[in-house]
């Protein structure tokens, strides 16, 4: 119920297609973690865009050489694919995203698609 209360996102989104979560911020940034909320219908991109805006964070995505501020899985490590939308991982079978849990937000290399220590953002 706090994480609701003290979230920051777009208050035009209906409350029936928010979708909470804990971020876990880049290693480096001012704070370790904030409390978001999305639309569920909005592609992991626009995510990490808005989450980008609300964390004051600085988002290179359309520059090619530069590193990708990228969603990963809290418990897998997996960079969620750019143009999935919440609400396919939030149903995903294997390994779903869950409304009120964590995900991490990272600077990655173009070709990497997985964080390789998970468990550091948590600590």
């Amino acid at each position: 119920m706090k994480l609701k209360m003290h979230a920051a996102g777009d208050k035009a989104i209906p409350q029936t297609e928010r979708v909470y979560f804990q971020v876990f911020l880049p290693k480096g940034a001012k704070e370790k973690s904030k409390p978001m909320f999305f639309c569920a219908k909005w592609s992991i991109g626009k995510v990490v865009d808005s989450a980008a805006t609300m964390a004051d964070l600085r988002n290179d995505n359309n520059i090619s050489t530069a590193m990708k501020l990228r969603v990963c899985h809290t418990l897998s490590g997996e960079a969620l694919p750019m143009s999935d939308t919440l609400e396919f991982w939030i149903s995903h079978t294997q390994c779903p995203l869950h409304n009120g849990g964590n995900i991490v937000l990272e600077y990655l290399e173009n070709n990497c698609k997985q964080l390789t220590d998970v468990n550091c953002y948590a600590e």
